[in-house]
């Protein structure tokens, strides 16, 4: 039987984004019929099996300086390449999910180089994020290399898969000859079930933040949140739960309890006890197309959003009046917009209810097993 490999950063039992985007690739695959290998770091050494190669490498870390997590990607492409080489017998496409951006190059450059075709799936767009975040400049040679890298690793490929509508139309712009397709992120249903959903509610006021505050947030702007709120209503409480830098491990607010990284099964039942979920990005361009794992996760979990500033993920939760958005970010805003719901409970069971109402269309297997029936198996 030909085997389908899915290269990725992260797997089980890794609580990250990525991990939660390719398991359920493997299930529903599985269910079509197809064998499936999945090839990643390190970190997923306790899943590791016949099915589960790991590179002896760690997963890149994001909070490494650039030049610590370019090796990092380095090494990890490269190991995961040669294995993906050595097991080239039988392997009928790879599908290989992105970031890391280096990592990814490699791998796809040893899938040519075994004669096994590769899709690419995009979540975020390199270098762009890499100018926009301000750690290269558009006009430097670095960055006009990297462009071409990019065009490259499209161009070679059987396909690009993306998550969001603002990053389809903007890869139809700029490379318009591509076989590009939509798949979005959503939640895992065989986790976020019906019965997550009726959990108890948490006795406080509860505002729940998950996943890693990376580059694409502000810690500050959270934090600033936080205080506000407090001296205004201190029986509201806040919680996060991810891998979070230690300035806020060392000293918390005091309305504010931090929780390590957990398992998905675990995290579902916990969101769905809070009452608001948060999702504020930084004010980058890139972010305009942006819809992060976590705000499926809240839909999920049947709790309303709170997100900004304006792009896709706002227009979202405002067309199904799902949350509460804001055009421009201002911690006074939304540490308002928190007080103001707790108080007008009709508004957020109205909310509540609308996300209950929607939340069927975002089922992340059902997409899944839509996509894989009707484009991947026909490559």
């Amino acid at each position: 039987m030909s085997v389908i490999n899915i290269v990725s950063s992260e797997y089980l039992p890794v609580p990250a984004a990525a991990a939660a985007r390719v398991t359920p690739w493997v299930d529903e695959l599985s269910k079509l019929g197809r064998e499936v290998r999945v090839f990643t770091s390190n970190a997923s050494n306790r899943a590791r099996n016949s099915t589960v190669i790991c590179s002896w490498f760690a997963l890149p870390d994001n909070n490494a300086s650039l030049p610590k997590r370019f090796f990092q990607e380095i090494f990890l492409g490269f190991d995961l390449g040669i294995k993906i080489f050595l097991r080239r017998k039988k392997s009928k496409l790879c599908m290989i999910t992105s970031p890391p951006f280096f990592m990814v190059c490699i791998c796809a450059f040893f899938s040519k180089l075994s004669g096994i075709p590769y899709v690419i799936d995009m979540r975020d767009r390199y270098p762009h994020v890499l100018a926009e975040l301000g750690l290269l400049k558009t006009e430097s040679l670095p960055y006009k290399i990297l462009c071409m890298i990019e065009a490259w690793l499209y161009r070679e490929a059987r396909g690009v898969t993306t998550v969001t509508s603002g990053l389809l139309n903007d890869l139809e712009i700029n490379f318009p000859n591509l076989n590009l397709h939509l798949l979005r992120n959503g939640f895992d249903e065989a986790v976020f079930t019906n019965e997550v959903m009726q959990s108890k509610k948490r006795d406080a006021f509860t505002v729940v933040y998950h996943g890693r505050l990376g580059r694409f947030y502000e810690l500050e702007i959270y934090l600033e949140i936080i205080k506000l709120v407090y001296e205004s209503d201190q029986s509201i409480r806040f919680l996060m739960v991810g891998d979070l830098p230690d300035r806020i491990r060392i000293n918390p607010p005091k309305n504010l309890k931090i929780l390590p990284a957990m398992k998905l099964n675990s995290l579902s039942k916990m969101l769905s006890s809070c009452h608001l979920g948060i999702c504020i990005l930084r004010d980058l361009p890139a972010m305009k197309n942006a819809f992060p794992a976590k705000a499926y996760d809240y839909i999920g979990a049947g709790i309303p959003l709170l997100a900004g500033p304006r792009g896709e993920l706002t227009q979202m939760v405002d067309q199904l009046n799902i949350g509460i958005t804001f055009e421009q970010v201002s911690p006074n805003e939304v540490a308002d917009a928190i007080i103001e719901i707790k108080k007008k409970k009709e508004d957020w069971f109205r909310m509540s209810a609308n996300v209950i109402k929607c939340r069927n269309r975002f089922g992340r297997r059902k997409l899944n097993h839509e996509f894989f029936k009707r484009e991947l198996l026909n490559y």
